[in-house]
């Protein structure tokens, strides 16, 4: 399915399908849509009951840095160690109890997110405690990824660590070192390093971690199911009928594509990239496409919404 790969240091994460069957709508202008609403406090979401609040500063990881940065106490690299071990978690599930769960666990038990403190302790005793929390979900091979993550940062090397440590780092390096093996063929870093969580993961380290990472341009949206939602939705691709995997390469793609032309706003760090658009595009998925289908009919949010093919006739369509 794949014929080319956009950017050797991609890693094979954005790839061009070799049938993209992109529909033609202009993807770059939904681009553009979608991001500087959501970043411009300009969705309408009063119908979520959510009134006008900022959308960026409902997203579950920007809404437990800002309480943990209220404790002066609190470092940079502390606020980045925390992202690192929720993010690891975060998948196939519910994002907001995540990090909600996150956050409790973080204030009962910080030392829990010191790498030197986790590497000396038991796994039966990590386990308890994220069994406890609710951090976990798959409780053992969450809590022996978390053990496995705390010892490959102990070592203080590679790029991953010092972007935590330093704030520091090169997107293409990033995505290498998350893949990589210890000298046992281990990896340093699982549940970090799919094709999910490890943009995302980058993206969450410039914002709201406060990290200044570079070649952000390169990171891709980190397809799930909220964001696979909104794309076929608004018709910029047509997966139906692909295993996820070929369905992730055809979405980076696309939006790849009309970032590339579009102006997106964004945060520091983020701006102008896919990096930027992707959690505008799962907020659209998880507070807009996923209400409409409950309610079995379209309630816009955006501007963007009145290209979405949920539930409309073939009038329409005309």
């Amino acid at each position: 399915m794949v014929s080319r790969s956009i950017d050797n240091g991609l890693l094979g994460m954005i790839t061009q399908p070799s049938s993209c069957r992109s529909k033609e709508v202009d993807s770059a202008r939904l681009a553009e849509m979608i991001a500087n609403e959501f970043y411009g406090s300009l969705l309408d979401l009063s119908s979520r009951g959510k009134g006008s609040r900022q959308p960026w500063s409902q997203l579950p990881e920007v809404k437990c840095v800002q309480k943990i940065r209220r404790n002066a106490r609190v470092s940079d690299r502390d606020v980045r160690l925390f992202l690192t071990f929720i993010c690891a978690m975060d998948r196939a599930r519910n994002a907001e109890r995540l990090w909600r769960a996150g956050i409790e666990l973080f204030e009962m038990s910080p030392q829990t997110f010191d790498p030197v403190e986790v590497s000396g302790m038991s796994l039966s005793k990590l386990c308890a405690r994220l069994y406890d929390s609710g951090v976990s979900q798959r409780h053992g091979p969450d809590s022996e990824a978390w053990l496995r993550i705390a010892e490959s940062l102990v070592t203080g090397s590679g790029s991953v660590c010092r972007a935590i440590d330093q704030g520091v780092g090169d997107a293409k390096e990033l995505l290498r070192d998350l893949g990589s093996r210890d000298p046992a063929r281990r990896p340093r870093f699982p549940m970090l390093r799919g094709p999910k969580i490890g943009p995302m993961w980058i993206r969450i380290m410039a914002n709201p971690g406060g990290a200044e990472i570079s070649c952000m341009e390169i990171i891709p949206v980190a397809v799930d199911r909220q964001v696979r939602r909104v794309t076929e939705n608004l018709r910029v691709t047509d997966t139906q009928g692909l295993e996820l995997h070929w369905a992730r390469c055809e979405i980076q793609f696309a939006w790849h594509k009309a970032v590339s032309t579009a102006r997106v706003e964004g945060p520091s760090g983020i701006k102008g990239t896919c990096a930027a658009l992707d959690p505008a595009l799962w907020f659209y998925g998880r507070h807009g496409c996923s209400h409409c289908e409950r309610k079995r009919k379209r309630v816009p949010i955006g501007s963007a919404c009145k290209y979405c093919q949920l539930g409309k006739t073939a009038t329409e369509e005309t």
